[in-house]
C-alpha cells in the first residue's frame, strides 16, 4: 500500500532512485519470508512468501515525509474507548459442514486450473466461506435458523 501511495504522489523521486518498480523497491525497503499458513479452503496448508517486515525505515520514512504528515497515536492524543473482548465458540452445525465440503471441491478445482477465472476464484470461494461462518441463509435463503 505504502508502494502505491509513492508510486501516485512520488514517481519523480521514485524514478530518480531507481525505484519505479515494485520488486526493487521491495528489496530497498523490505523482506519477505515465506511461511506454511492454512489454505484459504480449510483443507490443508500451503507454502505462502509475504512481505514480512521493513527495513531502511529511516530512509524510507524520509522520503515519504516529502508528501505526508505522519502522527502517532501518542502525538493525537485521541481517546479510546475501553473494549472488552469475548470469544464465542460456536460448532458448525451439519449444514455448514457440508457447505465448507463443497468450498474443498471448489477450490481444488480453481488450484488445479479446470475452471475458468470468470466463473469462480478464490476470492469467491473465501467470500462464501465467510458468509457460510456467519449465517448459511446467506447463501441460501430458504435454510432454516440455526440459533
Amino acid at each position: 500500500e505504502l508502494y502505491t501511495v509513492m508510486r501516485y504522489l512520488q514517481y519523480g523521486t521514485l524514478q530518480q532512485k531507481g525505484l519505479t518498480h515494485f520488486d526493487c523497491w521491495a528489496s530497498t525497503f523490505g523482506e519477505t519470508t515465506t511461511a506454511i499458513e492454512l489454505a484459504p479452503e480449510g483443507t490443508g496448508y500451503r507454502a505462502r512468501t509475504r512481505f514480512a517486515k521493513f527495513f531502511n525505515l529511516p530512509e524510507l520514512m524520509s522520503m515519504f515525509k516529502e508528501v505526508a504528515d505522519i502522527k502517532t497515536s501518542g502525538q493525537l492524543h485521541l481517546p479510546v474507548p475501553d473494549a472488552k473482548f469475548e470469544t464465542v465458540v460456536a460448532k458448525p452445525s451439519e449444514i455448514q459442514k457440508e457447505m465448507v465440503q463443497e468450498l474443498s471441491r471448489r477450490a481444488a478445482k480453481i488450484h488445479s486450473g479446470t475452471v475458468d477465472a470468470s466463473e469462480d476464484n478464490m476470492l469467491c470461494v473465501t467470500n462464501d466461506g465467510r458468509k457460510i461462518g456467519l449465517d448459511v441463509r446467506l447463501m441460501n435463503p430458504i435454510l432454516p435458523d440455526d440459533p
